[in-house]
């Protein structure tokens, strides 16, 4: 055991300033003669082991016992991704957290293999064994950006997608985010259409102002603003500075509520700010709109109004709980942990029920109990399984 660790080690330190690719297939195949010069077996329980320790760490509620946690997963296996990437979260110093990163994301790199990054392109996520090296690589990109290695930045993200273009981490939102900010429009374009159904906020807000950066204000850029005004009216609020961001970024976000636009306007401020007069644009067209919906209102004065369609509808808490705990199970992963992306309240709900572990923490991922699991999988057949009679 202490022989294969040791070859773990010399293997991680070979690796530690290896650049991962961006678009370019040459960089690609450096990186694959670079894994393949560093191929030393490595031992598979103890890096499972370590995962399991990196898990308590997320789970861990003190920085102190958090560190502690992640250091120990490194003495169990230094190809552990989700430690370094636990470190970095926890340094102080930029510099610091950007090495960490760095060692995070060529541990998992090392620890998928350079088989991985020629035979699972395009489902890179659907493994899990891929997901350290996938969270790590985003942590990075980010880092980058933050320190202004823009176009590096850019190429860790057009890469992610080149992996895994079914993008279960959003990277397209902080890809368009960065090309807009950049002023690459015409690949801004390319990637907002290769995404074209997306429905998320974040989507329409930087459609519009790729409309606008294009064409300035035209009747096209503005009925593109005013889809994005329907997909989330509070974007604008945050954009305009009537309200102010908070320093914390949201633990849940939900479509068209603040939560999303907080998210949202923290990563493309930048952005919008980089096209002159895009924000003063918002304003203008959004006030001229309410202005006419004014006139239209009073206009309207003395007819009698339709019911809004809330008080039409009596919603069944518990008919909630049953839909979110029965699709927590397509994030299931490591026996019984899955990701807490749902209501906030029908979470807490959940957990008063004793079916999953306490939401209310940084990990971004919750513990189904043994009968939370048995009732999930239960809801999961009822609720989604195909009919007799349509099957």
């Amino acid at each position: 055991m202490a022989r294969t660790r040791k070859s773990e080690a010399d293997a991680l330190q070979g690796q530690t300033q290896v650049q991962l690719p961006g678009a370019r297939e040459e960089d690609l195949q450096a990186l694959l003669r670079e894994l393949e010069q560093h191929s030393a077996p490595y031992d598979h329980a103890a890096l499972q082991a370590a995962q399991e320790k990196a898990y308590d760490a997320m789970e861990a509620t003190t920085r102190r016992r958090r560190v502690a946690l992640a250091r120990e997963a490194l003495t169990l296996s230094p190809l552990c991704a989700d430690a370094y990437l636990l470190l970095g979260w926890d340094s102080n110093d930029p510099a610091e957290a950007l090495e960490f990163y760095r060692r995070a994301v060529a541990a998992g790199a090392q620890a998928v293999g350079a088989a991985a990054f020629e035979e699972d392109v395009g489902f890179f996520w659907g493994l899990l064994e891929t997901r350290p090296y996938m969270r790590a690589r985003q942590q990075l990109a980010l880092a980058l950006w933050e320190g202004g290695a823009l176009e590096e930045a850019i190429g860790h993200y057009e890469d992610m997608l080149r992996l895994n273009p079914d993008d279960n981490q959003g990277i397209r939102y902080l890809l368009l985010d960065a090309l807009l900010e950049v002023g690459r429009e015409e690949d801004a374009a390319v990637l907002a259409e290769t995404y074209g159904d997306d429905e998320a906020a974040a989507a329409f807000w930087a459609r519009a102002l790729l409309a606008f950066r294009r064409s300035g204000d035209t009747p096209a850029a503005r009925r593109t603003l005013k889809k994005a005004q329907e997909a989330n009216p509070h974007v604008a609020d945050f954009l305009l500075k009537r309200k102010r961001l908070p320093k914390e970024s949201p633990v849940l976000i939900g479509f068209g509520d603040e939560s999303e636009a907080v998210a949202y306007v923290q990563n493309a401020a930048r952005a919008w700010a980089a096209a002159l007069g895009a924000v003063e644009w918002v304003g203008e067209v959004l006030e001229k709109r309410s202005a006419e919906k004014g006139v239209a209102k009073k206009s309207a004065f003395g007819k009698r109004q339709r019911k809004p369609r809330e008080e039409e509808i009596q919603i069944d808490p518990d008919r909630i709980d049953d839909a979110v705990l029965a699709l927590l199970l397509l994030g299931l992963h490591a026996e019984s942990r899955v990701w807490k992306s749902f209501d906030w309240e029908a979470m807490d709900r959940l957990h008063a029920k004793g079916f999953i572990s306490n939401p209310a923490t940084r990990n971004k991922s919750v513990v189904l109990s043994e009968e939370g699991l048995q009732e999930a999988e239960r809801l999961h057949r009822a609720l989604f399984g195909v009919r007799a009679d349509r099957a």
